[in-house]
C-alpha cells in the first residue's frame, strides 16, 4: 500500500494507529442509538450533526438551529463554549508526547506482566485442555 505522505505512516509506527472513525461512529450513535429503531433519514440527520460537531464543535449547531428559527440563549451558548473548550483540551492532552509516552509505558508493562504470567503459570487455555 502506498501513502501520499510520510505523516500518515508516522502515526502508525509502533501500532499507534489513530482511528478517528471509531470516535465519529460513537458520536453518530449518540444521536441515533442502535437499540432504538430509526429510519434512514434519522440516521442521515444524525450523521450530519455528528460530523459537524466532530469537525467544527458546536458552532454549526447554532447555524442549524438558527435556520430552524430557534433562538439560542446565553446559557446554551456558554454550555457549548465550555464543551468545545473541554473537547479541545482533551484532544491536546491525548496528543501530547508525555501522554503518548505514558500510554506506551503502560502497554509495555502490561505486555511484560502477561509474558511473565504465561511463563510462571503456563497457558490457561489451549485446544483440547478440557478433554
Amino acid at each position: 500500500m502506498v501513502t501520499e505522505t510520510d505523516s500518515l505512516l508516522e502515526r502508525c509506527l509502533g501500532s499507534e494507529t489513530q482511528n478517528n472513525d471509531e470516535s465519529l461512529n460513537s458520536l453518530i450513535w449518540t444521536f441515533a442509538p442502535k437499540h432504538i429503531h430509526a429510519g434512514p433519514k434519522t440516521i442521515e440527520i444524525a450523521t450530519f450533526v455528528a460530523v459537524s460537531i466532530f469537525n467544527e464543535g458546536f458552532i454549526p449547531i447554532y447555524i442549524i438551529l438558527d435556520v430552524m428559527g430557534i433562538t439560542i440563549g446565553p446559557e446554551a451558548n456558554a454550555f457549548a463554549a465550555r464543551r468545545d473548550e473541554a473537547r479541545i483540551e482533551r484532544s491536546e492532552l491525548r496528543t501530547s508526547e508525555a501522554s503518548k509516552e505514558g500510554r506506551t509505558a503502560r502497554l509495555h508493562q502490561r505486555t511484560s506482566e502477561n509474558e511473565h504470567f504465561e511463563v510462571e503459570e503456563g497457558f490457561l487455555y489451549e485446544a483440547g485442555i478440557a478433554d
